[in-house]
């Protein structure tokens, strides 16, 4: 991914120009290039989205650019469904896209994807998965129907398939994950200079021949994590010595892909009290794919 991203204040002198000028003069990026940046969302203001490019901004505002050159159009394409009625859509997330906007896009993600094509229609995100996580995401279509404390208090159960590079044994591993000081890319750990680490515990078993019998052969996990830090399967398995397959932050073997799937989701659900087990194939994992 070629991002790139600029931070500064707006001077006195600067003032008086429009949005786009600013931009242009503080980061070396043409003019079309800022209002590109501008459409796709790649522009805060003070913290706060912004597209007109016309815009005048005050001496002193905070201004964050960041441009992407990897992004292309934003995508168009069909995301199964895996349940749906008038309170509910859960979906089955593509790997490699964001689950919301990023820094240099708003237009790119599977949110933005899906308002678009649901016109008119309210979606609110529930949880996140990471952008190459694949797997059950689950959106409200109504403010009674918000599952974004019972994923907070963890009132459910949330079941992954991970392909490693070793075996892995039935265990549970019960190791504070903090940020990683000074880590670049960003990234988090069990051990070593942390800032400000969490309790998270993840429990993890080897997927039965029945479970793997349709994927591709390799060493594949079950994982339930419960609790919710940011990466906790990638990173307890790090810990483990048997990282995710693609996944080269944490030192995982080399793949065009990042080989961790949400497969299950079981919870009540949050109007009618039935209980739901939401289950997103693993398309993308099988053998001969």
């Amino acid at each position: 991914m070629a991002l790139h991203t600029w931070k500064f204040t707006v001077e006195p002198s600067d003032a008086l120009l429009r949005l786009d000028q600013i931009i242009s003069l503080r980061t070396g990026l043409s003019r079309r290039a800022a209002r590109e940046a501008l459409k796709l969302g790649g522009v805060q203001v003070d913290q706060k989205r912004t597209r007109v490019a016309s815009r005048q901004v005050a001496a002193g505002a905070e201004i964050r650019v960041a441009t992407d050159d990897s992004l292309g159009q934003p995508p168009e394409l069909e995301v199964q469904i895996i349940f749906e009625d008038p309170w509910l859509l859960v979906v089955n997330k593509p790997a490699g896209m964001p689950t919301q906007g990023t820094q240099a896009s708003d237009r790119h993600d599977l949110l933005a994807l899906l308002v678009r094509q649901r016109p008119g229609q309210k979606l609110i995100l529930c949880h996140r998965l990471d952008q190459g996580t694949s797997g059950v995401l689950v959106l409200a279509k109504d403010k009674a129907a918000d599952l974004g404390r019972t994923f907070q208090e963890r009132s459910l159960r949330k079941v992954y398939l991970a392909r490693v590079s070793k075996p892995v044994a039935a265990c549970e591993v019960d190791q504070p994950i903090g940020r990683l000081r000074l880590a670049s890319p960003a990234r988090f750990g069990c051990e070593g200079d942390l800032m400000e680490p969490k309790d998270s515990q993840t429990q993890f078993r080897p997927a039965t021949e029945e479970e793997c019998r349709e994927l591709a052969p390799g060493h594949w996990v079950v994982c339930e994590p419960k609790t919710g830090r940011t990466h906790q399967i990638r990173v307890h398995l790090a810990f483990l010595g048997a990282p995710v397959v693609g996944d080269g932050l944490y030192r995982g073997e080399a793949d065009s892909q990042l080989w961790l799937h949400a497969w299950k989701l079981l919870l009540k659900h949050p109007v009618t009290g039935v209980d739901l087990e939401l289950v997103a194939d693993a398309e993308r994992f099988k053998a001969g794919r």
